[in-house]
């Protein structure tokens, strides 16, 4: 090869530094042209990832150094401010100079949470609001899911179709084989269709999971919790294990936001659960009351002010729509929550 040849070849390659939380760093070399997620699944880094679109931000990372561009057009998980902050989702990102990149959990992550594919049987189906069914069904025997952290998610397939959709556990780790969604029912969707027409106690659904690296961080430091509608689900999960793990030393705070009071759900079990944990605060909030309403009056994350942030080292989760993913991430950052320890999670909503 002629030294112009080589500083062409050198000119279309970058080194990429996977590093994960515990230490644990992979290089490998990129070429022009190839995601980083491609890069790592060349190389067996342990990259966690899932859909391979952009849409679940299961392979999110954190440029430290270097320069690191994306496919704008197809990044619908990932909010402008953790574009702005240097978050990345490997699947559409590329390296354009040799870079550095942080992963937000230990590099055994992946083989510690396999996912697998097995069958669940609906043995309860309830509407508690006027678009959102409480589902409870039972694992095949031959399922694998100890795995399970608080706040993942799964697939479910829409019986009678080849179409997934993605749905994160309001139950724990502990109440397996049983397990319990919260969904959000549209006017169109292909499982909002399957719920509201064909849905029944015994149906039988696949399940591929879990997934997603949205998951309950137990540093024991205060936590905040805001949810938007059925964003609630993975929120419910976090607080029950914190409950069965007696973490009673630090404040949890969960805001529980909807637009109208008809929207909100979960009451009574959120009543039940501020009683059992003294350390656990719920706020519910309306943002759009059309009478006398007796909570918050306002969206879930404005109900969290500064005073609640008596730590530094506060942990933050959200899970709603975009908009106000968004809006929460910005508020507490405002209030001196650090950008690292705020988590994100979208809800799905075909």
């Amino acid at each position: 090869m002629s030294s112009a040849e080589a500083v062409a070849v050198e000119a279309l390659t970058s080194k990429v530094t996977f590093r994960f939380n515990d230490g644990v760093e992979y290089e490998a070399l990129s070429n022009e042209g190839e995601s980083l997620l491609d890069v790592a699944r060349g190389n067996e880094v342990p990259v966690i990832h899932q859909c391979l679109t952009g849409s679940c931000a299961s392979c999110i990372c954190k440029v430290d150094t270097g320069e690191v561009s994306m496919e704008t057009e197809r990044l619908m998980s990932l909010l402008p401010s953790e574009a702005k902050e240097g978050f990345r989702l490997t699947c559409t990102a590329y390296a354009d100079t040799d870079c550095v990149v942080d992963l937000d959990y230990p590099s055994t992550f992946s083989e510690d949470h396999e996912a697998s594919q097995s069958v669940i049987t609906i043995n309860e189906f309830e509407w508690v609001n006027h678009n959102t069914v409480r589902i409870v069904a039972d694992l095949a025997d031959d399922a694998e899911m100890e795995s399970f952290e608080a706040g993942q998610y799964v697939q479910l397939k829409v019986p009678g179709t080849e179409e997934w959709r993605s749905y994160s556990m309001s139950s724990t780790v502990r109440d397996l084989p049983e397990v319990t969604f919260y969904i959000r029912v549209l006017e169109d969707g292909v499982m909002s269709n399957y719920l509201r027409d064909r849905a029944a106690v015994g149906d039988e659904l696949e399940i591929d999971g879990p997934y997603g690296v949205f998951y309950l961080r137990e540093e024991k430091v205060p936590q905040i919790m805001i949810a938007g509608g059925t964003g609630l689900a993975p929120m419910m999960s976090m607080v029950d294990t914190l409950r069965l793990g007696n973490f009673r030393r630090k404040p949890v705070i969960l805001a529980f936001g909807c637009s109208f009071e008809k929207d909100l759900f979960a009451q009574e079990d959120l009543e039940l659960r501020e009683g059992w944990m003294r350390n656990l605060d719920v706020r519910t909030c309306v943002s759009r009351p059309e009478g006398e309403w007796g909570g918050h009056n306002c969206r879930a994350q404005f109900s969290i002010t500064q005073d609640d942030i008596t730590d530094p080292e506060t942990i933050a989760y959200l899970c709603g729509p975009p908009a106000m993913n968004e809006s929460a991430r910005d508020h507490l950052e405002s209030l001196g929550v650090k950008g690292e320890n705020i988590h994100v999670e979208l809800f799905e909503t075909v």
